[in-house]
């Protein structure tokens, strides 16, 4: 149960519920008509209300937001560690290591980041659908965020669609990039008879990201990326089609890493408001496979200290 409160001032008060829930709260017609039909669900003064209502200055409004629990059992609750990053009562970020798929699914029903999130909300007996904004895939590690509650879901989801949510990575590309920083403006879609391959094709679906070069490297070049949109496997397939892969990488190079097993591919960081207060959030993750010498050098040059993480 999510519950909102906001007591009403000259910019709120004055006019009917309906609009107040919608404009200063956020909240959609689907959670309007819910919260109306419930015994709690809207309230002024703690007495139950029509969205009809006009309020007055100083009256205070609560909103009862029902968590669905109709998805809770599609993923399997295991105990398990998770790197906690930042926790709220809406959030939680983590750091995922690499090789652990996000979401259930082929070879991995039990052992994903779903399951260790719904094991660790089971263990402290609040259960509720695991919700992650934004994904990784499977062999890239770094910062993931989850919604504790539908609402704050909601809400991030739509940062994401105006750009507000932001994400940050960092890896390890093969060769020396010719340009310093740049911009791949590039569709990007399936590979007919793949089922995990993709390609930049004009058949594809817009895909925009940005990149820029922060260490040459003897065979290499040390590169940080953020993305405007969210494709599969957006940064492997443009880095290719650039001619640099991945260190790494089996699908898109030659799967090599000669600094580290795996793919050198890292989500270094995330940027967003919180869902209800609207204060800056930042979550910065550490690349935990990665060499010592390379995590320095990252550390020392952008920024990602995990005891930065949190609100600003």
């Amino acid at each position: 149960m999510k519950k909102l409160e906001l007591t009403l001032d000259e910019n709120t008060a004055f006019q009917p519920l309906e609009r107040v829930l919608k404009n200063s709260l956020g909240l959609t017609k689907r959670q309007i008509r819910q919260a109306k039909f419930r015994e709690t669900g809207i309230c002024i003064n703690g007495k139950k209300q029509r969205i009809s209502y006009v309020g007055t200055p100083g009256e205070v409004l609560t909103v009862c937001l029902e968590e669905r629990s109709e998805n809770t059992g599609k993923v399997l609750p295991q105990q398990g560690e998770l790197e906690i990053l930042y926790e709220d009562p809406d959030i939680l970020a983590v750091n995922k290591p690499a090789g652990m798929p996000c979401h259930p699914g082929r070879g991995h029903y039990l052992d994903s980041l779903g399951n260790l999130a719904a094991g660790l909300f089971e263990k402290r007996g609040e259960p509720c659908p695991v919700r992650i904004i934004g994904r990784l895939d499977k062999d890239t590690s770094g910062v993931v965020i989850l919604a504790k509650n539908q609402a704050a879901g909601a809400r991030l989801g739509e940062q994401k669609t105006k750009g507000i949510f932001r994400k940050e990575y960092i890896g390890l590309v093969q060769g020396q990039l010719k340009e310093s920083e740049g911009r791949i403006r590039e569709p990007i879609g399936k590979i007919p008879g793949e089922k995990l391959k993709m390609q930049v094709t004009p058949e594809g679906k817009p895909a925009d990201t940005s990149y820029q070069a922060l260490k040459c490297l003897e065979n290499g070049t040390l590169t940080r990326w953020e993305i405007f949109t969210g494709r599969t496997h957006q940064i492997r397939v443009h880095m290719a089609w650039l001619g640099h892969p991945l260190f790494g990488d089996p699908i898109y190079g030659t799967g090599e890493n000669p600094y580290f097993p795996g793919l050198a591919l890292h989500c270094a960081k995330a940027v967003f408001l919180q869902p209800f207060t609207g204060d800056k959030v930042m979550i910065q993750a550490p690349a935990k496979g990665w060499s010592e010498d390379l995590k320095d050098w990252v550390s020392q040059n952008t920024g990602t200290d995990p005891e930065d993480s949190g609100q600003e």
